[in-house]
């Protein structure tokens, strides 16, 4: 199974400079938003694919969580995206395990190998099933309307990310942000506690391998 512990660790706190392809790469943590969880069963996408509309098969308690987001750069290149967390509490995970659909298994996986999330239009995010659900039943010019708004909040941000809501009354919402390579398919993990509780959700955007 492929995990890079570098990476995760980040999420630490353990290291604000980290070794990269193009040199050392300073990090910076950044709140994306705040995300709300009205069953605790998430969904990680492509905001505008919307390909992959399944959530993860470990659930969570619901409420409202904080979306960070680990901005990385190097010399003179443009920032990037080197990952994205939930974070469930402030205890440190002891180890990680691939977030996967229900019925999936990584014990089979080669070195190398991993199951992720497809991203076509430079964009991530998290969401509640229930937003998914929501977006389901949006008809083209609903969905043209959605993805403007998207756009255009990502836009005004310096940090390519947004807080969106999708339901006034019960404060359901999506965060989106940028996703380093842009184009990809990508491994999120769980960061499990010392009592074996999930601490963080983490997508690992592959900007260092």
């Amino acid at each position: 199974m492929y995990i890079n512990l570098d990476v995760l660790n980040i999420t630490n706190g353990n290291t604000e400079i980290i070794d990269s392809e193009f040199g050392r790469m300073s990090i910076e943590k950044i709140e994306a938003g705040k995300l709300k969880l009205l069953t605790g069963k998430i969904i990680a996408t492509d905001p505008i694919l919307l390909y992959d509309d399944e959530c993860f098969s470990n659930h969570v308690k619901p409420g409202l969580y904080s979306v960070n987001i680990y901005i990385g750069k190097a010399g003179n290149r443009r920032q990037q995206t080197v990952a994205a967390e939930i974070r469930f509490s402030d205890q440190e995970p002891l180890k990680w395990e691939m977030a996967l659909f229900e019925g999936e298994s990584s014990q089979a996986f080669a070195r190398n190998e991993f199951m992720g999330y497809e991203v076509e239009n430079g964009l991530a995010s998290f969401m509640d099933e229930k937003v998914m659900e929501i977006l389901d039943a949006y008809d083209k010019e609903q969905l043209k309307s959605y993805e403007k708004i998207i756009v255009n909040e990502v836009r005004k941000s310096s940090n390519s990310c947004a807080s969106i809501i999708m339901d006034e009354k019960t404060g359901l919402n999506l965060v989106v942000f940028a996703s380093g390579w842009n184009e990809g398919t990508f491994p999120t993990y769980y960061g499990l506690d010392p009592n074996n509780k999930i601490a963080r959700l983490v997508t690992d955007f592959m900007v260092i391998e």
